[in-house]
């Protein structure tokens, strides 16, 4: 095998990089995704949705409740 088979190619400028880098060296280019902040986990999103809708349940009924009587 060759070397030139192991170097993977630039998505910017489509030189020949090495198959680990983080930085294209011909172009400065960033190789690799940045990780994004993970967003909440669902249940807590579930957690806050099941909050929430039982305060607007509670501040119906109070107003329902209200008027009523």
């Amino acid at each position: 095998m060759s070397i030139s088979s192991k170097l993977s190619v630039c998505p910017y400028c489509k030189e020949e990089i090495a198959p680990g880098a983080v930085l294209c060296k011909h172009c400065g280019s960033p190789l690799k995704m940045i990780k994004k902040k993970k967003s909440a986990p669902f249940w807590r999103s579930q957690y806050m949705l099941g909050i929430y809708t039982g305060i607007i349940f509670m501040v119906l009924m109070i107003y329902l409740y209200n008027k009523i009587f």
